[in-house]
């Protein structure tokens, strides 16, 4: 699984960051090995079974959204909605794939919207995401043109 980490370890090695790739890869790899989610394979097994789809547009803005109704066939559509259920329950969100709406169990955006106005502008700032679940904040900070 740290291979999926390594365009991040890349990424981080030429920032103020780079210092964490003395213990985080090792500690990925501890989580990997000893306390992941016991659901991982099942996971794993779904995500290298999803289609290749190619995405008109990508917002992280306001929600995950990953393409529109429009870029994918009735056939595509309904293979993606069969793996998606695969990872219920969606614990945040929002989130629309390909225009499937995945009602999930707790609304990031809400959550954002009411600190927002309880914080002192943002930019010129950084910002740590602890636990970004769905990334609305790093959606925001991207579209602010923040560091996090």
């Amino acid at each position: 699984m740290n291979q999926w980490f390594n365009e991040f370890y890349r990424h981080i090695a030429c920032t103020e960051l780079s210092h964490w790739l003395n213990t985080l890869p090792a500690q990925l790899q501890h989580w990997q090995d000893e306390a992941r989610h016991g659901d991982m394979p099942k996971w794993q097994k779904v995500l290298n079974n999803l289609p290749e789809l190619k995405a008109s547009e990508i917002n992280i803005q306001t929600k995950v959204q990953v393409g529109t109704n429009d870029d994918i066939s009735d056939g595509q559509r309904k293979q993606l909605i069969h793996l998606l259920q695969r990872f219920m329950p969606w614990r945040k969100g929002p989130f629309s794939l390909f225009g499937i709406d995945i009602d999930t169990e707790w609304r990031s955006d809400w959550k954002w919207d009411r600190v927002l106005p309880h914080i002192s502008p943002l930019h010129g700032r950084k910002v740590l995401d602890i636990g970004c679940g769905s990334a609305i904040t790093c959606g925001v900070c991207a579209a602010k043109e923040l560091s996090w």
